[in-house]
């Protein structure tokens, strides 16, 4: 019989240096074509009352063959299959997954693009979702200083405090975005934000860059510049980026990036996409996608199996 997974049980069972392989092991077997990914669809339903916004429905998901694993998130739920003997094994909530694979996905993309001896990060945004981009990029790098950016001083102050707690690590305040940039390695964003949130012209020779914010043609975190000068350019999912990668679906509308000249992240981890010098920019644009999920789902259900985490279902 099935099982279901509160966020709660994913939680305890997926830390981030297993998510990261587990994310590793995926794009791996998307490089031999044991990966199909099911490009998010989202549905909105109605005027919603009183003229508001009406309600709303999410669809991803995808079959990692390699896991024995199928499973498609609808909204608030995921349903999760073994691809061996088509059975039903779980209902998973999906939020904390989502959370933890976002984060290793980007400690993917920096295991593979940055400079080895990356040791300096400048992370732009300080929500929740910026605490896994840097567990991840810690996991993967020996990061010696953070330098965090919010437009509220009170927010980077806390966050900071925060993160150097979580990590172990030193993590300051930056007053601007220049500052946050500068002598640092690996840049983050993780925003929401509808314009770019920094210059591109300010970036420095072998910076690494993961975009992980914008997953609506809307978003804007990284400006024309930053595309234009990124000899690599990364995305997850090719088809989802031609739908939600704001930044470069505006560079492809104004004929200063081709979608022919990037590749997907199974290129990178598989070797066959790399950095070729110290000196070049790298970017690696995330939307998240359904087959992390699944590849995270199939991880924690065998975790759950051996340990009696669950909630036994009645079919």
């Amino acid at each position: 019989m099935a099982i279901y997974l509160s966020n709660d049980d994913v939680m305890k069972l997926m830390p981030m240096d297993e998510c990261i392989d587990v994310m590793d092991d995926l794009f791996k077997q998307e490089s031999q074509g044991l990966v199909e990914n099911i490009a998010r669809q989202r549905i909105r339903f109605g005027p919603g009352r009183e003229g508001g916004r009406g309600g709303g429905a999410t669809l991803m998901g995808g079959s990692v063959l390699d896991s024995k694993a199928y499973g498609v998130r609808h909204s608030n739920i995921s349903v999760f299959y073994n691809t061996e003997n088509g059975a039903l094994e779980a209902l998973i909530e999906p939020s904390a997954m989502a959370w933890i694979r976002t984060g290793a996905a980007s400690g993917l993309a920096t295991k593979y693009m940055a400079l080895e001896d990356a040791s300096v990060v400048g992370c732009i945004g300080t929500g929740r979702q910026a605490v896994t981009q840097l567990q991840a990029v810690c996991a993967v790098r020996p990061i010696k200083l953070i330098k965090v950016y919010s437009r509220s001083e009170e927010n980077r102050s806390r966050f900071a405090r925060q993160m150097a707690d979580t990590l172990g690590v030193d993590v300051q305040p930056s007053a601007t975005t220049e500052d946050t940039l500068r002598g640092s390695q690996i840049i983050i964003t993780i925003t929401n934000a509808s314009a770019p949130v920094f210059d591109g012209a300010l970036l420095e020779p072998g910076m690494h860059v993961n975009a992980a914010g914008g997953n609506s043609p809307s978003r804007l975190e990284v400006d024309e510049t930053t595309v234009k000068r990124s000899a690599l350019i990364a995305v997850d999912n090719m088809e989802q980026a031609r739908m939600e990668c704001g930044e470069l679906i505006a560079a492809v509308a104004s004929g200063a990036f081709r979608w022919e000249d990037a590749v997907e992240l199974h290129e990178v981890a598989s070797g066959k996409a790399k950095r070729k010098s110290a000196d070049e920019i790298t970017l690696f644009e995330s939307q998240g996608i359904g087959i992390e999920d699944v590849a995270g789902y199939a991880h924690v259900l065998r975790k759950a199996k051996a340990q009696g985490i669950g909630q036994q279902l009645p079919f």
